[in-house]
């Protein structure tokens, strides 16, 4: 019984280091050419498994944007997860999870924008874009639940909608980003958590965690891609 146990670890093991070859495949071609231009078969030549071996795991490339859509939003979790962990004002958290992006988006700017433009594009069924866009407030919504408990933001609005006005000036900063290669995303990030943290703010609640304004002079860019 404990062989059988330890084979059946064993091939589960094989079975997600194979499925991060395909995925990690993919982060790559898609960084490095159009994705609607990378054929199932590049991706596996990529990941060294035969084309079979790709459907093992994904029934196509659209399975594929979605396990990477998936891995952007663990990661989005595990940011919101560790400033709840923390004793911050709502304001300073936000501030984190949009630098988040920032690191990502410095880190792989190609892969991040195609990946991005394409999820955007292939959300074109309303039940697949209702379902992104409850998973993706389903991740932010602790944050607001959080700051009504420690009394830093407002509860004259409902916390569905504060959550929904916070996932929109993400996306609105991700679009920009992506549409913008002058787009100064460091500067922008820092206004919209001002804003937001302004906006979110309970009434009678002191500004004084707030990060600086910047400075108008800032012209630090992105980089161009």
């Amino acid at each position: 019984m404990t062989d059988t146990n330890a084979t059946l670890s064993r091939r589960e093991r094989n079975k997600q280091k194979t499925q991060e070859r395909l995925l990690e495949a993919a982060r790559r071609l898609f960084a490095e050419r159009d994705i609607a231009s990378t054929t199932i078969d590049e991706i596996a030549d990529y990941a060294d498994v035969a084309r079979a071996t790709f459907f093992n795991y994904f029934p196509g490339k659209d399975a594929v944007l979605q396990a990477l859509w998936l891995e952007q939003l663990a990661k989005l979790k595990a940011v919101v997860d560790e400033q709840l962990a923390a004793e911050h004002s709502t304001q300073a958290r936000l501030l984190s999870v949009l630098r988040a992006f920032e690191t990502a988006a410095t880190s792989r700017p190609t892969y991040l924008r195609a990946v991005t433009c394409e999820l955007e594009r292939d959300a074109g069924t309303l039940e697949l874009a209702r379902h992104r866009v409850d998973y993706f407030q389903a991740t932010l919504a602790p944050l607001v639940a959080a700051g009504h408990r420690q009394g830093d933001v407002r509860n004259d609005f409902d916390g569905a909608f504060l959550t929904q006005m916070i996932g929109a000036a993400y996306l609105s900063i991700v679009r920009n980003w992506r549409l913008d290669p002058d787009y100064d995303l460091r500067a922008r990030i820092e206004d919209t958590a001002r804003f937001l943290g302004e906006a979110l703010r309970a009434p009678g609640e002191s500004n004084a965690a707030a990060p600086a304004p910047r400075q108008a002079q800032r012209t630090r860019r992105t980089p161009k891609v």
